[in-house]
């Protein structure tokens, strides 16, 4: 038997900036992308070296990019505010693990768009960002 978990429950949340940092869920986030990070590899062989010898460089945080149907009024204009601004806010991810499992990070806004927009269809946002500095994670 299989202990996958569905994404179901999961949330996305918006920092205010406060100290302390105060999260606030981002409203029907349809997809989140990953969220991570990769060490690059550094050369370090010298002249005593007898094969090539690496060691982990610093951490760089990839893109996130999340879809929504798009509310207004709420985080995700704020969002859109931040990302026209340049803006780097604070993010939190929360997964429905047992016990939950969290990333807390920091979000460099980079892009907004509103989705395609039909006659029958749910108007849409997507929105990316790099993270910046290191992830915080719990369990």
């Amino acid at each position: 038997m299989t202990a996958a978990v569905l994404g179901s429950g999961a949330t996305l949340q918006l920092g205010d900036g406060a100290s302390p940092q105060v999260y606030t869920t981002v409203a029907e986030v349809l997809r989140c992308g990953p969220i991570g990070s990769t060490n690059p590899e550094v050369d370090v062989t010298n002249l005593d070296s007898t094969a090539k010898e690496y060691i982990a460089g610093l951490a760089d945080g990839n893109t996130v990019e999340f879809d929504v149907n798009y509310i207004q009024g709420t985080q995700q204009q704020s969002l859109r505010a931040s990302q026209a601004a340049g803006n780097t806010v604070h993010m939190k991810m929360v997964w429905p693990f047992s016990p939950e499992t969290t990333a807390v990070f920091e979000l460099v806004m980079l892009g907004f768009e509103i989705g395609e927009t039909t006659p029958e269809g749910q108007i849409t946002a997507a929105f990316s960002g790099r993270i910046s500095g290191s992830i915080a994670w719990v369990n």
